[in-house]
């Protein structure tokens, strides 16, 4: 399957034939509308859904600024451990692209893939148009959830993988309704799957039911699947036993728009509004950043960039974030990497035409720094970076920056040998000045670390396996790296714990 935007949107599922009985829209494989519509048209309120997400994050924030407690707890002060990143530590560094190095305009790129992909429902699957004029609920938004295809629901998961929230397409579910659906104790076995083990519900089965909304380019999904979801039920009154093939379509959709093969060929109304406008969309990274990664060279450290997206896609976004000699700041770039599988199989490496910004059908036996390359496998890039350094793999210690939990920290750490970093934007939230509070802050959803007390999944994966928790690289790159970070708390997050978490007790199985 040839997808080339983001890490998470590089695994998306094959999808396998729906069940017998099936709720959707009667028209819907069958429906187009007439000829080819005008993107740049159809796409023109894009810019206005963003400045009500503006608008409404304005409210949101004050809001939680007046909740002044003190920020370290008793139990937080009187931890007997901490964890700390002491990088001098490191032979090897790698970072991942998308939302780490480069960080996105997020109230534009989140009305941006919303509406391209509602656009995709109504005209490639039949979905009603008054689709299209419903408006974006920025408050749905959440990094994290996920998405019970069959039954047309939404949810929210603690760290023990207990639904803490749910809803039936927009609609909150209350507690019975909850425990009606999921059982006393608040679980699906799917999910209890994915909490043991991410990778085993990664293909399959399972992958056909459950999709896991692990970054912010996913976020946009949850309510178009939703909104889709209310508007199958307003046209047909679901009977007990039917399946919702909601979430198929709606990963159609994800996977036409991301599409690696239709960055070139204007197929994508996503990516052409991204080749029309980068500066709208990505954000510039602080020099800071690109300093620190030369100073990171120069005290002898290899440094690689690994992005699950295409190379004609990572160099638009990168070229706009990091300077068009972007390449300059590292001695191993791979794309298109295809993970989590990166880390986990022996896929071979494919050679980058740069000229032509495409891979092609050479796989390399020796890979060299100063190259790009596509796909490739973790052992094969650690021994070329060994070499590099004179040492054997076993002693050329690495350490990963990424976003993604699942495929940036969770699988690096488990089923490989590194250490990682997780980016969590979520960090920046009780910053005033913040400018996306309001894509990030869900009062629907809670907090994305916690809530009523109950650390979520993902804060309880971040102080499993992380080695710190950061709000984005360019604090840690204000330290030198001969410099120890130390965290205030024992589970990592840096600078702070987030407030959500001071009277919390994560249970993890932190490694230190």
């Amino acid at each position: 399957m040839a997808l080339g935007r983001t890490s998470s949107l590089g695994a998306l599922f094959t999808c396998v034939s729906p069940a017998p009985s099936v709720l959707r829209r009667a028209t819907s494989t069958k429906t187009k509308t007439n000829g080819q519509t005008d993107v740049s048209l159809l796409l023109c309120n894009v810019a206005k859904l963003a400045q009500n997400s503006m608008t409404l994050g304005t409210v949101r924030h004050f809001h939680n600024s007046t909740a002044g407690n003190s920020r370290y707890s008793a139990s937080t002060i009187m931890t007997s451990y901490h964890k700390e990143l002491l990088l001098k530590d490191y032979d090897i560094v790698g970072f991942d692209l998308d939302g780490t190095l480069l960080r996105y305009n997020l109230r534009e790129m989140s009305a941006l893939i919303y509406q391209v992909l509602k656009l995709f429902l109504v005209e490639q699957k039949g979905y009603g148009k008054e689709l299209l004029d419903v408006p974006l609920n920025v408050d749905f938004l959440q990094k994290g959830l996920f998405l019970d295809g069959p039954r047309g629901n939404v949810l929210k998961l603690s760290n023990e993988a207990k639904i803490l929230r749910a809803t039936h397409g927009t609609r909150l579910l209350n507690d019975e309704e909850i425990q009606g659906i999921y059982g006393p104790e608040r679980k699906w076995d799917i999910t209890t799957a994915f909490f043991k083990d991410p990778l085993s519900t990664w293909n399959g089965a399972a992958s056909t039911q459950m999709r896991s909304l692990l970054d912010y380019f996913d976020m946009p999904s949850a309510l178009v699947f939703a909104q889709s979801v209310d508007q199958v039920d307003r046209e047909k009154k679901p009977t007990p036993g039917e399946e919702y093939q909601v979430w198929q379509d709606v990963q159609a959709g994800l996977m036409h728009i991301f599409s690696r093969d239709h960055f070139a060929n204007d197929k994508s109304p996503y990516f052409k509004s991204m080749r029309a406008e980068p500066a709208r969309y990505v954000l510039q990274t602080d020099s800071s950043v690109m300093n620190w990664l030369v100073d990171l060279r120069k005290s002898g450290k290899q440094l690689f960039l690994l992005t699950g997206s295409n190379v004609d896609f990572a160099n638009l976004t990168a070229t706009q974030a990091l300077g068009k000699d972007w390449r300059k700041y590292f001695d191993f770039v791979v794309t298109y990497a295809k993970k989590p599988g990166f880390f986990t199989i022996q896929r071979p490496f494919m050679q980058v035409d740069m000229g032509k910004l495409e891979e092609l059908p050479q796989e390399t036996e020796e890979i060299k720094a100063g190259e790009v390359y596509s796909q490739g496998n973790w052992h094969q890039l650690h021994e070329a970076m060994a070499r590099m350094l004179q040492k054997k793999p076993s002693e050329a210690k690495a350490l990963y920056f990424g976003d993604n939990i699942v495929q940036d920290v969770y699988t690096p750490v488990k089923h490989r040998d590194f250490d990682a970093v997780a980016i969590a934007e979520e960090l920046l939230l009780e910053d005033g000045k913040y400018p996306y509070a309001a894509e990030l802050d869900s009062q629907l959803w809670g907090s994305y670390f916690a809530l009523d007390c109950t650390p979520t999944l993902w804060a309880s994966f971040i102080s499993s396996y992380a080695q710190l928790c950061v709000p984005s690289v360019e604090q840690v790159a204000q330290t030198s790296p001969d410099k120890r970070i130390i965290c205030s708390n024992p589970y990592g997050f840096s600078p702070r714990l987030p407030k959500e978490l001071e009277t919390v007790q994560i249970k993890g199985c932190w490694r230190g």
